[in-house]
């Protein structure tokens, strides 16, 4: 509301893709933990699921991946895609990574996140079961669940409140602010 009355506030695509990095890589690192406990507390497993060092990466990408995914569904033509670029380009530095590898990582798990989670366009719910068949949690369900590659759904349910918090509110972002070059 007030920002209809006094015009939206400037933001550089620059400065958002930094604000949006470090909110990424400061949520994974804090986030991490709280998913892998809460996961590992599920009394719907039969057996506790393994994480190892370095899965905290792996679930980086599906949070990178998921926001700029909705990223390019809320921000405008041209905005979204330049968006997509130069945060690809921070993370991968953030993570002392390649960005054309990065960048090539990123899609293909964009589109596995589309694949898994079709015929819904839910992001949230997309991560969530990215991160079962990323960590392989399939392994760890009752025989039912784990001889039809479905997720618990109770689990999943829990792990989908979880992954809200995770995911940007891009639709809002762009309410706020009017992006520049």
């Amino acid at each position: 509301m007030i920002a209809t009355l006094f015009g939206k506030k400037k933001l550089t695509e620059e400065k958002l893709s930094n604000i949006f990095v470090n909110a990424v890589l400061e949520l994974t690192e804090q986030g991490y933990p709280s998913i892998v406990a809460e996961l590992q507390e599920s009394p719907e497993f039969e057996r506790v699921p393994e994480f190892g060092p370095g899965d905290d990466e792996l679930f980086a990408q599906i949070v990178l991946a998921g926001n700029l995914l909705e990223a390019q569904r809320a921000l405008p033509s041209g905005t979204d895609r330049r968006v997509f670029s130069l945060s690809i380009s921070k993370f991968a530095q953030a993570m002392g990574l390649s960005a054309s590898d990065l960048e090539v990582d990123v899609i293909a798990m964009q589109h596995f996140m589309e694949r898994i989670n079709h015929p819904s366009k839910n992001t949230v719910y997309a991560m969530g079961k990215a991160v079962f068949h990323k960590y392989d949690l399939f392994r760890s369900q009752d025989a039912y669940f784990r001889e039809i590659k479905q997720p618990n759904p109770i689990v999943l349910k829990r792990l989908n409140g979880l992954m809200e918090c995770f995911l940007w509110n891009w639709r809002q972002v762009q309410e706020d602010y009017r992006f520049t070059n």
